[in-house]
């Protein structure tokens, strides 16, 4: 006759293969953003989130089958003592601290405008877009020396995360562009903005938690749905509601 050990054991195997099921339904949804999402750093965090619920997955699935699979190893062929079997302990999911490739600075080659195509004037006169005005719960507040500054706009980037074809023209099209940017002073859990603008007119935004550290150098680029058309575009970037950097580039016909 099962012993209710072994029973209590079975029904604890069943609930977590259960359970397993809604972090495979997380991945999906998460992978299908990172496919669909215009914005870099928006398919950057959805692939992020997306690999650390297939972890949950694959914990549960784990669990559960070795749970199914201890009964038969407990059930005595002779009359002798039971042997303990240990709690099974929760692990924790640590994500690595993503390594930054050093980049050179590099200046574009730029044609006389009224304004700077690279504007850094951290303010809070600037106000943020309506899209990022709701405060993200999970947020941690910035330091006072937190801080983004643009390096260079391009069309994209190398294997090494260094910018292909610097500059601020670039052809219409379904393509992206790449906007590359120092920071320091920073934490992971800061409110953070990248705005799109077009002739002035508010386009797109993304407001996101920083997940990249202290202090480093990387890539974010945007992709319009319906592709770039000609014009004079912005990339504005915040800090909670402190405008850190304006970029300016020009897509030509």
């Amino acid at each position: 006759m099962t012993s209710p050990t072994l029973t209590w054991l079975r029904w604890v195997a069943y609930v977590l293969l259960l359970a397993s099921v809604i972090p495979v339904g997380v991945v999906i949804t998460q992978l299908i953003k990172a496919r669909r999402a215009p914005f870099y750093i928006a398919r950057e965090l959805a692939l992020k989130r997306a690999k650390r619920w297939v972890l949950v997955a694959l914990l549960l699935l784990v669990l559960g089958i070795d749970l199914l699979i201890v009964p038969p190893r407990l059930a005595p062929a002779s009359r002798r003592s039971p042997e303990h079997t240990p709690t099974p302990t929760s692990a924790t999911l640590v994500t690595p601290t993503p390594r930054h490739t050093q980049m050179p600075t590099v200046t574009p080659t730029r044609r006389p405008t009224a304004t700077p195509p690279f504007i850094t004037t951290p303010t809070s006169d600037v106000p943020l877009p309506e899209s990022a005005l709701t405060p993200l719960s999970s947020a941690v507040p910035a330091g006072e020396g937190a801080h983004i500054d643009v390096i260079t706009l391009a069309a994209d980037r190398d294997d090494g995360g260094q910018p292909v074809d610097p500059g601020i023209e670039f052809p219409s099209g379904d393509h992206r562009v790449c906007l590359f940017i120092h920071y320091e002073g920073m934490a992971d859990g800061v409110a953070w903005t990248l705005a799109i603008y077009r002739e002035g007119q508010f386009l797109d935004s993304t407001t996101e938690v920083w997940e990249w550290g202290t202090e480093g150098k990387t890539c974010l680029y945007y992709k319009p749905p319906g592709g770039y058309e000609p014009g004079v575009y912005e990339m504005r970037v915040f800090v909670e509601n402190r405008l850190q950097a304006v970029a300016q580039f020009v897509i030509r016909e």
